[in-house]
């Protein structure tokens, strides 16, 4: 069976999962591995977009009444008056290359402060006064010269972001992949314990194949909702609630009816 096929069917029977049961668990981890490349390149793609809009936006609220400064060997120039302040409550963008400003402004929620050889940006969950802000300082040497514009900038960005979806699509496979080998290893560890009072038990193996594969519905549906962005939605519990409908329903359809049957039949006897 194809990986598509077996996608496909894994979605739609429970029943689906006897012709799973008993593979090895090397084909079912190399099945995992396919699956989560798949989709966390679909979110790569998806992310990238909303990216590329939130970085336009960005540049727009830049260029509203910046002054003119520029980057020469790591160092910032500019013959405006400084302290110099621009950009509103939620977005809060301060040029000072004199020392006199060092620390985030407390109304605002973000913002960016230009130093002399460094610039420094900040982000609070609210924008009141005594609320912490989460800030991080990066040295300028190293970046290219020019006049610091919204251009200047979105030049930046768009660059990393090509560098860091390769990376981030890597991660995003390495952290899908523990996750969901360790969730089917302690189900098919607490199942397996549950199985020997049962007629018909499933293996340790054969679960953990179940498990693995009963991740396929509920991943989809999580990665089909982040990518459109829908908002207001506890994507971990309805995970939850996929992953664990398959997984109960694909695990009574992989029993041994035929046992069950002779079992019932014997209590009545």
């Amino acid at each position: 069976m194809n990986f598509a096929r077996t996608v496909i069917h894994l979605c739609s029977s429970f029943k689906s999962y006897r012709d799973i049961r008993d593979l090895p668990a090397t084909a079912s981890v190399r099945y995992l591995l396919k699956l989560l490349a798949l989709l966390a390149l679909l979110l790569v793609g998806s992310f990238i977009p909303a990216a590329f809009h939130g970085c336009n936006e960005f540049v727009s609220r830049f260029d509203q009444n910046r002054p003119v400064f520029s980057l020469h060997d790591g160092h910032v120039t500019s013959d405006a008056k400084q302290p110099f302040s621009w950009g509103d409550d939620g977005l809060r963008f301060i040029l000072d290359t004199t020392g006199q400003v060092t620390q985030p402004d407390p109304k605002t929620l973000r913002g960016i402060l230009f130093m002399a050889d460094s610039f420094s940006f900040w982000i609070k969950a609210t924008n009141a006064p005594d609320a912490r802000a989460f800030t991080h300082e990066q040295k300028l040497a190293g970046f290219p010269d020019g006049i610091v514009t919204g251009e200047y900038i979105g030049h930046l960005v768009t660059a990393s972001l090509w560098l860091t979806a390769p990376f981030l699509w890597v991660l995003l496979i390495l952290v899908g992949m523990l996750t969901c080998l360790l969730q089917a290893y302690l189900f098919s560890i607490a199942a397996s314990f549950l199985e020997r009072v049962m007629p018909s038990p499933i293996r340790l193996n054969q679960l953990l194949n179940i498990a693995i594969h009963a991740v396929t519905p509920a991943a989809i549906i999580v990665t089909a909702y982040t990518a459109m962005q829908l908002k207001g939605l506890d994507l971990w519990l309805i995970y939850l609630i996929a992953y664990g409908i398959f997984l109960i329903g694909a695990t009574n359809a992989c029993r041994d009816r035929s046992a069950m049957e002779e079992s019932h039949e014997d209590d009545w006897l």
